[in-house]
């Protein structure tokens, strides 16, 4: 990684302004003072800037539970966005990985890794995305094995779930395991079969489940374990093939 680059996104300023301090003679690698913005910084090299020695960047997993009103987006013109629920020091790198509505809220990760944020989206690794949802009238057995045996939406798309599961007596409150996170796909769904979402909530991705100690609103960095059970919650003959 070019040294500016590694500054940078070390958090020590804009790639600007660690081109003057490099420049400026203030910064060393492995001890010797380094001019060049070029030079390659490698894994294990010591980088220092007035003697303090710089961290190295480093991968961010947040998970949030999303409240309703905010858009999953890093900037919006009109609305607030979820990125401004989150107070951390990489906030500015942070994207959400997939997307949940305006009006839904749970579950939702926000990371700077790009090729995280693809595996989790990608269909080809078929993570399981777990919602609540309430709904307006009663579902029944017809309704259950359309979706299970796929709805035909508008758009041509035959869209199915993996699991269904009424969890109320009156029938209005179900849960739906997906494996993908098409455009309002949820919605689109159950409207397909004559329902309307009075309420969505995502509590699981993968084996992620939503923690019931995070606040709406709330947040916190998600350990290495973490991260790996939202992957491992994919569909595993699926994954073996893309490997």
């Amino acid at each position: 990684m070019r040294l500016d680059r590694f500054l940078a996104n070390s958090k020590i300023g804009t790639r600007k302004e660690v081109k003057r301090l490099i420049k400026a003679g203030v910064v060393k690698v492995n001890g010797k003072i380094v001019k060049d913005p070029s030079f390659d910084v490698e894994k294990n090299d010591t980088v220092e800037v007035r003697g303090n020695r710089v961290e190295p960047p480093r991968k961010v997993y947040i998970v949030l539970n999303k409240p309703k009103g905010f858009v999953s987006s890093t900037r919006d013109p009109k609305d607030p966005t979820i990125v401004d629920l989150i107070d951390h020091p990489y906030s500015e790198d942070l994207f959400p990985v997939g997307r949940l509505d305006k009006d839904t809220e749970g579950l939702i990760i926000l990371t700077n890794d790009g090729e995280f944020a693809h595996k989790v989206i990608s269909p080809k690794y078929a993570v399981e995305r777990e919602y609540l949802v309430r709904v307006d009238k009663r579902v029944n057995d017809k309704v259950l094995g359309e979706l299970t045996n796929g709805v035909k939406l508008r758009d041509g798309h035959i869209a199915k779930v993996k699991k269904v599961k009424i969890l109320s007596e009156d029938g209005r409150k179900i849960s739906l395991v997906l494996t993908e996170g098409k455009y309002h796909e949820v919605k689109r769904m159950l409207s397909a079969v004559g329902l309307k979402v009075l309420s969505l909530k995502r509590i699981r991705l993968g084996n992620l489940k939503l923690d019931e100690n995070i606040p709406p609103g709330g947040w916190r960095e998600l350990s290495e374990k973490e991260v790996a059970s939202i992957l491992e919650g994919g569909d595993s003959e699926k994954n073996k093939n893309s490997t």
